[in-house]
């Protein structure tokens, strides 16, 4: 009978551990368009949980031209905008600006953003909504500063053989020790960094142009509007194969003071 009963708890202990890391190192597309309403359109990009991550859940939203749309609030999920075409007024808390694609806003844990076409033309931007495996800390996400918008147009930009870096952020959040995000264009023919592997998970999200990605022993090609999942451990290196420079973000979350 004890036999048995270790046998039963090793094996739910497995059954846990797979249930909680269900995305696979890759590359996502977004699904199929579907409405909302008549104004607001989802495509779906990936959604599962990680290592770190209880909650991952990718997608982007279109607007249609002239109409508002209020994100819904969550005081247990914090918030990427990641703006992906046209231009957008982005409400959040007293600032409103408007920004253009590769802009984004950091919205944490039960804050609210709302956003408005000004245009006449649909606008979209990407989602990323998160729930850290910790527990929410509004004390230390609030303690590093608010809610922002940081506007793709004022970016400092770093040039180098290989392209171009722009820093967006790298602080504590609601959900992370650290939270970074940087951006970089590549040059064709370059590759971002050597092959490597590190413990904290990362997402690449594609902007612009197309990349070669080394994950573990293969490769994929990935291109504006995919996003890359990097898993824990993974083996990774981005190269642009095209004859264009490319546009990604590089997206780093550190649920450990030792990451």
């Amino acid at each position: 009978m004890k036999l048995l009963l270790t046998v039963f708890i090793l094996a739910m202990s497995v059954c846990s551990l797979a249930q909680s890391n269900t995305l696979p190192s890759d590359v996502y597309s977004p699904g199929k368009a579907i409405k909302f309403n008549t104004d607001v359109g989802k495509n779906q990009v990936l959604k599962g949980a990680t290592l770190d991550l209880k909650i991952l859940d990718i997608y982007t939203l279109s607007l249609a031209a002239g109409k508002t749309y209020i994100l819904p609030v969550n005081s247990n999920i914090e918030q990427l905008i990641v703006v992906k075409s046209g231009s957008v007024n982005l409400i959040l808390k007293d600032t409103t600006q408007t920004v253009g694609p590769g802009s984004i806003a950091l919205v944490l844990a039960g804050d609210k953003i709302s956003f408005k076409n000004p245009s006449d033309k649909p606008v979209s931007w990407f989602v990323l909504s998160y729930q850290s495996t910790n527990p929410v800390n509004l004390q230390r996400g609030h303690d590093a500063g608010p809610s922002f918008i940081k506007n793709w147009d004022l970016l400092k930009v770093n040039k180098s053989v290989k392209g171009e870096t722009r820093s967006l952020f790298d602080r504590p959040t609601t959900m992370f020790e650290r939270f970074e995000i940087h951006a970089t264009a590549l040059n064709p023919g370059y590759a971002s960094h050597d092959p490597h592997t590190h413990r904290v998970e990362e997402i690449i999200l594609m902007l612009n142009g197309g990349v070669l990605e080394t994950i573990n022993q293969g490769t994929k090609d990935a291109r504006a509007g995919d996003c890359i999942y990097l898993a824990s451990g993974s083996l990774h290196r981005p190269i642009n194969n095209t004859n264009q420079q490319c546009y990604y973000l590089a997206i780093q979350w550190h649920i450990l003071k030792t990451d």
